[in-house]
């Protein structure tokens, strides 16, 4: 951090200087010594913006940073207290304008990747990590399973972090000589600004469906959310001095609304005609040859979406190809939980109904061939989210599967059984498929179920958690987490004597 601490006023060098003439000179000779949004993390010398957020509003705040030592506050609206106050238009583009400024614009000595859409982002990220580090580019990721860079891995609270703490990111990462960041993109933190100052070097489009409906009050807003990466932020990366290209997928129709105004390398799954099995993904796609241990027509698109981006930016064809085969697992993206007994288990993140549709799909398919196969889904829907998907999942789950166990996911503060209930309320008689259904509330005895039933050559499918080794459930004031990993209960019921 002893690198960043500058006076006040090269902080504020980004500003007009009729915005900071109100600012007492000796003021801004002093040192800072971080910029943030959390009065708790205020320190002597911070700068502290204050953020109006969905439940609080960050002014409410400033008695605290003061306290703590602040500086500056800088803020949308002037405290009733006289304090040093910088006021500002939108605080949360002067809180990622603060940052980059004060860990000097990280992002211009790195290679930037933000990848955006609703399902792929993850294993997309974890694809394009493993090219760059086969052509030899020390690469950090930011994203929804971890945040990670040379030896360092740290859990992520969420897919993308605030803009202050992505600045502080990047420049940890460059000091610690990555050469390129992959970041995932969620369109919260696109609607929130939080890549604002962010120079990208690339642009990543995977695709699109009904999510987060308690954030966007319809599609067109989720995608205008979306697009702002391949406007407003590929924009801002050309005025930083960045000659940013895109990778779309055109197999998407929203992919197809997208028109960035720079390089785009669009692609199409039918355009390379990749073979899909239950044991990989293998074929040529732009005279790179394909060899990969995923699987699903999902993954054979996140795979042309990292191959375009090695494309883009120039890395030879072997090291793309290598990169994509060593490629093992994606944690909790259809991760096989290995076994003796001839079952293949997946576990998979697949928590919203285009996500379960496109996994049961490619496991549907893949069992078509085999006689007597039969797939048993075991899944529930989160709780404090999304309500409209639970009823949506339930009939995507009945129609594509032979036997469906639906049991808890992270109730958090919700009754699990009236969750289950709203999930029961889309499963409706006269599907063209036969399908059996239990209510389990119990997440380990639905999954120790599913497995005792299955036989060899069935698939299991437990999804909604994917990597998470947590359970989040309801507790006086609020929520807390408890161990839960839907592979470790996977695994020792595939080990128990009692499953067959």
């Amino acid at each position: 951090m002893g690198q960043n601490l500058r006076s006040l006023k090269d902080i504020l060098r980004t500003f007009a200087p009729s915005e900071i003439a109100t600012i007492p000179p000796e003021l801004l000779e002093r040192p800072v010594t971080s910029v943030t949004a959390n009065s708790r993390a205020v320190k002597p010398g911070s700068i502290f913006v204050a953020i109006r957020g969905t439940n609080q509003d960050g002014h409410a705040f400033v008695p605290e940073a003061l306290r703590n030592g602040a500086t500056l506050i800088v803020g949308e609206s002037s405290p009733t207290a006289t304090v040093p106050f910088l006021r500002v238009a939108d605080a949360r583009v002067a809180l990622a304008q603060l940052a980059a400024t004060y860990y000097q614009f990280p992002s211009l000595g790195l290679v930037v990747l933000g990848v955006t859409g609703t399902s792929g982002k993850t294993t997309t990220t974890y694809l394009i990590e493993s090219i760059l580090n086969a052509a030899g580019i020390p690469t950090g990721v930011i994203g929804t399973v971890n945040i990670r860079y040379g030896n360092r891995i740290f859990p992520a609270e969420q897919t993308t972090p605030d803009a202050a703490e992505i600045q502080r990111l990047l420049s940890e990462m460059k000091a610690a000589g990555c050469g390129a960041v992959v970041m995932e993109v969620s369109s919260h933190a696109l609607r929130q600004n939080r890549t604002a100052y962010v120079a990208f070097d690339a642009a990543v489009f995977t695709n699109l469906s009904p999510e987060h409906q308690d954030f966007h009050p319809d599609m067109e807003h989720y995608f205008k959310s979306k697009e702002f990466l391949f406007t407003q932020s590929i924009q801002q990366s050309i005025t930083m001095g960045k000659k940013p290209f895109c990778v779309v997928n055109h197999d998407d129709p929203y992919g197809r609304r997208l028109q960035p105004e720079v390089r785009c390398l669009p692609f199409e799954l039918e355009a390379h005609g990749l073979e899909i099995t239950l044991d990989g993904i293998r074929g040529t796609a732009n005279g790179i040859d394909i060899h990969s241990p995923l699987t699903g027509t999902f993954n054979a698109s996140n795979i042309l979406a990292a191959v375009h981006v090695g494309v883009g930016l120039g890395l030879k064809p072997q090291d793309i190809s290598a990169g994509v085969t060593h490629l093992q697992i994606v944690p909790g993206r259809l991760e096989r939980v290995a076994n003796s007994k001839g079952i293949h288990v997946f576990v998979d993140y697949a928590h919203k109904p285009d996500a379960l549709q496109k996994v049961l799909e490619t496991l549907r398919n893949a069992i078509r061939q085999r006689n007597h196969a039969r797939l048993i889904t075991v899944f529930g829907c989160g709780g404090d989210r999304d309500r409209k998907k639970r009823p949506v999942m339930g009939k995507i789950a009945v129609e594509l599967s032979d036997r469906v166990l639906i049991t808890s996911d992270n109730p958090r503060t919700e009754n699990p059984d009236s969750i289950i209930q709203e999930i029961v309320a889309g499963i409706t008689a006269g599907t063209d498929r036969a399908c059996t259904v239990t209510v389990e509330p119990d997440r380990k005895k639905a999954i120790q179920s599913a497995i005792r039933e299955a036989h060899m050559g069935d698939v299991v499918l437990i999804a909604g958690k994917g990597h998470e080794d947590y359970q989040i459930i309801s507790a006086p004031g609020g929520t807390r987490k408890i161990h839960f990993d839907d592979r470790e209960v996977a695994a020792e019921a595939l080990n128990s004597s009692s499953s067959s």
